[in-house]
């Protein structure tokens, strides 16, 4: 059933190669090219879709994407630009944004050369596309195999982003246990690190002896020495023993839980699609030179 669920996937996502154009200019022949598109599926897939959602989809044979570009009112200097993804068949709805910026007081350019997803939302989708929206359909046969064989891709951090991510891991262990105001473990600390996705810059990190994931999410790309440099890194933790709920009606108005579901998913994309690393003790939290 799992071997059948990917090669389901496959095809669906090899359709991107396949019929289905959206003409224009700017930032919807963006929004709108195969490349892109590819990868917001595959990023759909590993952390939303189920496999009760691909089902509707292969008796479909096309995939539907409506995109558009909107346009909020932004502050002076500011050339960023958004954009809206939708997924009805599987109700996603993912706002993208494609910054172009300047921190004035941290003399920092944020510039991506790709649009990013911000936000994932559910989307109650008709049989239509909502005004101003255009409609990209595409076929799934073609790729099938190609997939088939690509479906573990990953890549992941190195070199100097390596090194930061590590720091950025520790100090949050440290802070972890300096709230507390106990001694932190001793001995190397064992975390797995997500493959990192193209279109999102966000990074999930498992780790292991305190049964925490770590989520660092920026609106830079994270390979930016920036990012951990002035700090502007969204960090959040969720403790598997006491931070999991089935619903998050369970705790309504609160961001500090996760669902079962996507603790599920976390796990599985850090542990069997991620990468081991060990964190050496005696090792100084500061940033790298």
């Amino acid at each position: 059933m799992k071997r059948a669920c990917v090669l389901v996937f496959a095809v669906l996502v090899a359709g991107l190669m396949g019929s289905g154009r959206l003409t224009g200019s700017g930032a919807e022949d963006e929004l709108a090219a195969k490349p892109w598109l590819y990868e917001v599926v595959r990023h759909a897939y590993r952390w939303y879709i189920d496999e009760k959602d691909i089902d509707a989809v292969a008796k479909a044979n096309e995939v539907v994407f409506w995109v558009r570009e909107t346009k909020p009112k932004l502050d002076e200097g500011d050339q960023s630009r958004f954009g809206e993804v939708i997924l009805p068949q599987f109700s996603l709805r993912f706002k993208v944004k494609r910054a172009d910026y300047t921190i004035p007081e941290l003399n920092v350019q944020v510039k991506t050369d790709t649009f990013k997803i911000v936000s994932v939302s559910g989307a109650d989708a008709g049989g239509r596309a909502p005004e101003g929206f255009t409609e990209v359909k595409a076929g799934y046969a073609e790729m099938r195999e190609h997939l088939f064989k690509t479906r573990a891709l990953a890549a992941f951090p190195d070199g100097a982003l390596m090194d930061r991510m590590r720091l950025a891991v520790r100090s949050e262990i440290v802070k972890e246990y300096a709230d507390r105001k106990e001694a932190p473990p001793e001995g190397k600390q064992t975390v797995y690190f997500c493959s990192l996705s193209p279109v999102a810059n966000e990074a999930w990190v498992f780790w292991e002896t305190g049964k925490m994931l770590i989520r660092f999410a920026s609106d830079i790309d994270l390979a930016n020495p920036s990012v951990w440099e002035h700090e502007k890194l969204a960090v959040r933790t969720y403790h598997l023993d006491s931070k999991v709920v089935v619903s998050l009606d369970e705790v309504a108005g609160s961001n500090a839980f996760m669902t079962r579901n996507q603790a599920g998913r976390a796990l599985f994309n850090c542990i069997v699609l991620g990468k081991k690393v060990e964190l050496q003790p005696g090792v100084p939290v500061e940033a790298p030179k």
